[in-house]
């Protein structure tokens, strides 16, 4: 799993092994050494693959919280959800994952988010 980031002096987009990305970095564009950044501290920054790790869900339910994110739903989440679908470029960032429960989820499958809901609140 690949951990994409930007470099903290220059901005720069930078990559790393997500299982190394404790090891301090030196950025092949600035030239400054720094410490990699956390899902925490860059929820724009993601990972290549369509799973997320725990730090990253750690901190969607800190900033999100734990109950299904769609509008008027009184359930735990019990999963995160792409926003922008995986299937259509979408990211495994904080930015782009929110809580949501297993029903929603499912019936959501690969569509884009706001589009799902609007089909969804016509249907109600």
């Amino acid at each position: 799993m690949k951990w994409h980031y930007r470099c903290p002096e220059c901005d720069a987009w930078r990559l790393c092994d997500w299982k190394k990305r404790s090891t301090r970095k030196k950025c092949s564009e600035c030239q400054k050494g720094y410490d990699v950044p956390t899902p925490r501290s860059q929820h724009d920054a993601y990972v290549d693959t369509h799973e997320w790790p725990v730090d990253m869900e750690r901190e969607v339910e800190r900033v999100r919280g734990k109950k299904c994110t769609v509008p008027k739903c009184p359930k735990a989440s019990q999963t995160l959800d792409h926003r922008v679908p995986w299937s259509d470029e979408g990211k495994t960032s904080v930015e782009n994952l929110f809580p949501m429960c297993t029903d929603h989820n499912e019936s959501k499958s690969t569509k884009e988010y706001s589009r799902w809901l609007r089909e969804l609140q016509q249907q109600a």
